[in-house]
């Protein structure tokens, strides 16, 4: 295995371990009804910080690792292969984050259209701080199902084009 897939492997498997857990947290605290609560985005917040520190640790010593177990010669070089493989999947990737934005757009303009017009007043979506985190959450889950995305479809292939 190249340094190239070590390292995309490392991203796919800290981004599902820790990105897992902190969006499991951010739905368990909705469904337990605390998106009303005074302390929920201090919660969410903390749980976000804490999961950005993790996946950056985990990142720079599981590549550290594989930077330790991988020829130098082998890490230097990056073949016409990888290159293309790496702008495919970004190109990709960036296609399903503009669709993802786009239904998350579409998503929050029908809930406000919906509210002001059928409802009779904001007194079901109203925009509030908490609405405001768990809007960022679904973005941050856009962004980082997207970056999955691309390190997915990259390492395929680069299989395939072995």
């Amino acid at each position: 295995m190249s340094f190239r897939e070590k390292h995309l492997w490392i991203s796919i498997i800290a981004s599902v371990a820790v990105w897992g857990w902190y969006f499991w947290f951010l739905i368990r605290h909705v469904a337990a009804g605390r998106l009303v609560s005074d302390h929920f985005t201090g919660e969410v917040s903390l749980a976000f910080m804490g999961s950005l520190v993790v996946v950056v640790v985990v990142e720079v010593v599981l590549t550290i690792i594989a930077t330790a177990t991988t020829p130098k010669s082998e890490r230097d070089t990056r073949d016409e292969r990888e290159i293309l493989a790496s702008l495919k999947a970004s190109h990709v990737a960036l296609m399903a984050l503009i669709g993802l934005v786009f239904c998350v757009s579409a998503g929050a303009y029908f809930a406000g259209l919906l509210d002001d017009n059928f409802v009779g007043g904001p007194a079901v979506f109203s925009i509030t701080g908490e609405m405001m985190v768990l809007l960022a959450n679904v973005l941050l889950a856009c962004l980082i199902l997207a970056e999955m995305i691309r390190a997915g479809v990259t390492l395929m292939l680069l299989r395939r084009a072995r």
